[in-house]
């Protein structure tokens, strides 16, 4: 579990997540991703990267989640809060 501060007036979060293995990724404003019900975006190895993108997103925390899905995988996450 991680956790972003997303700050006031930014038009996009974009979560990256590179791998090997499988696993499943989750964001979610305010409060830890409760899977499967209340997340904000999915996104799951099948498509590499993985990306979930949010726009407009609120101000506050927003948290991200890595969930594998095989015993083996390794993770790489970038996350970047954009202003255009």
């Amino acid at each position: 579990m991680y956790e972003v501060d997303v700050p006031a007036g930014y038009k996009l979060l974009q979560v990256t997540a590179s791998q090997t293995g499988q696993f499943t990724l989750y964001v979610r404003h305010g409060d830890a991703p409760a899977v499967p019900s209340a997340v904000d975006c999915t996104a799951s190895s099948t498509t590499l990267p993985a990306v979930c993108a949010i726009p407009n997103p609120l101000p506050g925390k927003a948290y991200v989640m890595v969930e594998g899905v095989s015993n083996d995988f390794t993770c790489n996450l970038r996350v970047d809060v954009l202003t255009k």
